[in-house]
C-alpha cells in the first residue's frame, strides 16, 4: 500500500503545486493539472513541459527555504532519503502534504485515483485508475501462467546492482510469467557480483540503464548470451512507477515471450518432445 495518505481535505483545487519526485511530476501532467506545478527536482523532465520548471533540488538534497520561498499549497513528496523528515517539516509550518512511496505495481491505479482526487481531477484520476487496472489484468492474464523465464533485472553496472522481491519492479517480472534470479536478496536493489550471475545462469538478462554497456558477451556459456536474448529497457520508464510503466512492461512481457519461445517451444506449441523409442514407433 502507499505509504502515506494525504490526511487533510481540500477545500478547493490546489493552485499551486511543487512536486518532489520525477514520477510524481508526470503523474500530475497526466491528471491535467500540469499547469499548476510551479517547481519540480533534478531528472522531472517528462513530458517536455516539465523541463520548463525551477528546480529545487535532487534525490540528495531539497531546499526548504526555497519550498517556503515558493508559497505552495500543495507538495508532493517522495517517502525515502531525506524527503520523510522533510514532510514533517512541512507539515508544521501547515503546508499541505501528499507522500508517496510505492512499495507494489498495483499501487499505481491506486494513486492515480487518489492524486486525481486531491488535485480536483476526480474524473480524470477515476479514468486513468480504471485503465491502469485494465491494462495489468490484461497482462497477467496473458503472461502470469506461462512457463517461467528465469531473468537477471540489471540496474546498473559497476557496481553491479538489481532488484529483488522487495521491489515492485518484481512485480512486473512475476506478472510477464518471469523469475527475478534476485527475489530472495536482503535489499531492495541488491548489490552482486558476476559471479553469481554466471552461477545462477539466467535464460534472460534485462538491462534497464542509460547506458547500456554491458560485458556478459564474455560469457558464451550463459544462456541468455547463447540465445541472443540480452534486453533493454528504458530505466524512466521501467523506475518511474507512471502510465509509461504500462508501456514499459508490455515490452518486458515481449522479451520474455521472445525467450520463452526458445527455452519452451514444446509447450508453448501446445507438444511435448518425444524419446526415441517414441518416435521410431510414430
Amino acid at each position: 500500500m502507499l505509504a502515506t495518505f494525504f490526511s487533510t481535505a481540500l477545500y478547493a483545487k490546489p493552485q499551486r503545486i511543487i512536486s518532489l519526485a520525477p514520477h510524481l511530476t508526470e503523474q500530475v501532467y497526466a491528471l491535467g493539472a500540469g499547469d499548476k506545478l510551479i517547481a519540480t527536482v533534478d531528472y522531472a523532465d517528462y513530458p517536455e513541459a516539465a523541463k520548463a520548471l525551477p528546480r529545487i533540488g535532487n534525490y540528495q538534497y531539497i531546499s526548504l527555504e526555497s519550498i517556503i520561498s515558493l508559497k505552495p499549497d500543495l507538495v508532493l513528496v517522495w517517502q525515502q532519503g531525506n524527503q520523510q523528515s522533510l514532510a514533517q517539516k512541512l507539515r508544521a509550518l501547515n503546508i499541505q502534504v501528499f507522500v508517496s512511496k510505492p512499495k507494489r505495481l498495483d499501487n499505481l491505479p491506486k494513486q492515480l485515483a487518489e492524486l486525481g482526487s486531491i488535485l480536483g481531477e476526480q474524473e480524470t484520476g477515476q479514468r486513468l485508475s480504471q485503465f491502469a487496472e485494465q491494462q495489468l489484468t490484461q497482462l497477467a492474464q496473458q503472461y502470469q501462467s506461462k512457463s517461467k523465464v528465469s531473468v537477471f533485472y540489471q540496474m546498473w553496472h559497476t557496481p553491479l546492482r538489481s532488484i529483488s522481491a522487495k521491489s515492485w519492479i518484481d512485480d512486473g517480472i512475476r506478472l510477464c510469467g518471469g523469475e527475478n534470479i534476485m527475489a530472495e536478496a536482503v535489499a531492495p536493489y541488491p548489490l552482486l557480483s558476476e559471479e553469481w550471475v554466471l552461477e545462477a545462469d539466467p535464460q534472460a538478462i534485462i538491462i534497464a540503464q542509460w547506458e547500456f554497456e554491458h560485458s556478459w558477451k564474455q560469457w558464451p556459456q550463459l544462456q541468455a548470451v547463447q540465445q541472443q536474448h540480452i534486453y533493454h529497457l528504458d530505466p524512466d520508464k521501467a523506475h518511474r512507477l507512471t502510465l509509461r510503466t504500462l508501456e514499459s512492461l508490455k515490452q518486458l512481457c515481449s522479451m520474455l515471450e521472445k525467450s520463452r519461445k526458445k527455452t519452451h517451444p514444446d509447450k508453448l506449441s501446445g507438444t511435448r518432445a518425444y524419446t526415441s523409442e517414441e518416435k521410431s514407433s510414430i
